[in-house]
């Protein structure tokens, strides 16, 4: 066990609450932003970096991508717990994180070798990730209980937003996507800038450090107990898989299933992306305020059984409203998941004192099926073509909603 003493929070104040929800809302809107941009913007770059198998060089891209962000996450959780700084335990990582995370951009801008490419989306993704551990920690910090649905559905509205932003800045850039790469680092360093800004600026200094030097650290690394904890992991993963077998692929979709061109992809996407926004938004507003009211459960379990149905029209038929019918219930889903994801994981938590250690491992499980989602989705593909990938995640949107049935004493 780590021994940890507290950090003294600042005294509860209207304007603190203002800036700490300012800064992680910004905070969210930017990195969804940058990383909706990336995924579509590397979809089309992929028929030039590897015009012979692009569809294999992107899987292979998110999948050295997603293998370094659930380390990232992780392992960023683990020693943001254990920061000492006169700036707190999580300033030092969002700073760092911005710097990292903007280099990998312009590398994978700028760089005319599929290596560069993937060396620098993998260091943009590590980046993202120990950013998410950092911010996302900064929630039961400083955050009351009464106000954990408000702050939750505030990071899912910025992450919403910023996806539609981000989805509208790929549209524009599809047919030059390496000149819209090498606009992004500028959006991940203000976005950095801005979170070091607001968010707590509290010293850890007085911390008691981890006993036992380095084996006492890797001790800490233990799993969290309690079954309510990997109910809400394997659900989290299970909706994210069944969100990004179809939107992971969301151009590969529209090219090679619907047959449309590059450019009308691009504008299908982007009509895609304001449904998407319209429900979503909406939804994320709606919601975190109201689950403080009659809980977290019911939101949760409704969100993946809108993503299956959404996938029934792409089963059904190859045609490119099927896929804004996806988008629809999908960005109703999306936005009322996120609205009150955070606030369940923070119900869920075993151990305050390891907080980012243990959120960090419930943020993997939206980044473990991307290490999985790009192989099933190509096995299922290549099996039955793409109807059975929908398939599949009509599946796994189901699974998902039974795994928090099982979740008890949490509303």
């Amino acid at each position: 066990m780590t021994d940890t003493v507290p950090v003294a929070a600042p005294a509860p104040s209207t304007r603190r609450n203002v800036t700490v929800a300012a800064g992680l809302f910004i905070g969210s809107f930017g990195l969804s932003l940058a990383n909706h941009a990336v995924s579509t913007l590397l979809q089309a770059a992929a028929k030039d970096i590897a015009p012979g198998d692009p569809l294999g060089f992107y899987a292979t891209l998110t999948t050295f991508g997603a293998v370094a962000s659930v380390l990232a996450i992780v392992f960023a959780g683990a020693l943001s717990d254990r920061t000492r700084s006169r700036f707190g335990r999580r300033i030092p990582w969002l700073a760092g994180s911005g710097l990292l995370g903007a280099g990998g951009l312009a590398l994978a801008g700028f760089g005319n070798a599929g290596f560069l490419v993937v060396i620098g989306y993998i260091a943009f993704m590590m980046s993202l990730n120990a950013s998410i551990a950092a911010s996302t920690a900064v929630v039961p910090d400083v955050v009351e209980a009464r106000r954990l649905g408000l702050v939750s559905s505030l990071l899912g509205a910025g992450n919403l937003i910023g996806g539609v932003i981000g989805g509208f800045y790929a549209a524009a850039y599809v047919t030059r996507p390496q000149h819209g790469l090498s606009v992004l680092p500028v959006t991940v360093l203000l976005t950095a800038l801005v979170m070091v800004v607001l968010l707590p600026r509290v010293s850890s200094l007085g911390q008691a450090r981890t006993p036992g030097g380095i084996r006492g650290f890797l001790r800490s690394f233990e799993l969290p107990k309690g079954a309510q904890f990997w109910w809400v992991f394997t659900g989290r993963f299970l909706f994210a898989l069944a969100l990004f077998m179809t939107v992971m692929y969301a151009f590969f979709v529209a090219t090679r299933y619907l047959g449309l061109g590059t450019q009308e992809a691009g504008d299908l996407l982007a009509v895609c992306t304001l449904v998407m926004s319209i429900g979503s938004v909406g939804a994320a507003v709606v919601t975190g305020p109201l689950s403080d009211r009659i809980g977290r459960k019911p939101f949760v379990i409704g969100a993946p059984l809108l993503i299956a149905a959404g996938a029934v029209p792409l089963i059904l038929t190859a045609q490119p409203w099927a896929l804004i019918a996806f988008y629809g219930p999908g960005g109703v889903a999306f936005g009322a998941y996120l609205a009150v994801d955070a606030a369940l994981m923070v119900d869920v938590l075993p151990d305050r004192s390891r907080a980012a250690q243990d959120l960090a491992i419930l943020q993997a499980a939206n980044s473990l099926p991307l290490v999985v989602a790009p192989s099933i989705a190509g096995v299922l593909t290549k099996i039955g073509g793409f109807q059975t990938s929908f398939l599949g995640t009509v599946v796994a949107g189901l699974a998902a909603a039974l795994c928090i049935l099982k979740v008890k004493g949490v509303r």
